[in-house]
């Protein structure tokens, strides 16, 4: 058996599905260490250990999106182009929802791949650059909802109401801190001062 016909024996629907809510999970742990990461009382080894599992359930959502993706090119029962699959909103079949995959797997990839060049960009651009793992996120949640198969599956669609609800109210609490963080900061500024 060639290496073709043992892959269009797969159960390509199966890999298709597991592999993008595996690609989704990771991503969301990816976003809710990043923003745990950021936090300012996280210090020290712990830091450093939040750090590694944040790039490590990144680059492994994005390994499982490439899966998902190669796998949608094989699929015998629907199967995508490489056009539809490479240009945003060109697909078919759901071209909105399939066209918000592609844009969150190219988000993806330009979040990553400035990271990587973190060293040598002015953190102001590294920062909005970085902040873009918020849109990739919402993009990749709706692209799950609108076109997964199985998005009406109700512990399915719980688990993308968690994850947005769990990424808002992380992200709510670190801009609390933040805006405290700064206030203190004005206000023993304004205290020297005087």
């Amino acid at each position: 058996m060639g290496m073709t016909q043992l892959l269009l024996t797969l159960p390509s629907w199966w890999i298709i599905r597991i592999a993008g809510l595996g690609a989704y999970a990771l991503l969301y742990i990816g976003v809710m260490l990043g923003i745990t990461y950021s936090m300012p009382a996280l210090k020290g080894q712990a830091k450093s250990s939040v750090y590694r599992w944040h790039m490590l359930c990144t680059n492994g959502g994005l390994l499982l999106a490439v899966a998902h993706v190669l796998f949608l090119l094989i699929d015998t029962y629907s199967p995508f182009t490489w056009q539809e699959l490479l240009i945003p909103f060109h697909a078919a079949k759901n071209p909105v929802w399939n066209g918000l995959g592609t844009l969150s797997l190219y988000g993806l990839l330009l979040v990553l791949f400035t990271t990587d060049f973190k060293a040598i960009l002015n953190s102001k651009a590294w920062r909005v650059f970085h902040l873009l793992s918020y849109p990739v996120f919402l993009a990749a949640m709706l692209h799950g909802l609108g076109a997964g198969t199985d998005s009406k599956v109700p512990w399915i669609l719980g688990f993308y109401v968690f994850t947005c609800v769990t990424i808002v109210v992380w992200t709510g609490i670190r801009v609390w801190i933040g805006l405290n963080k700064a206030g203190g900061k004005r206000d023993a500024h304004l205290a020297d001062g005087r």
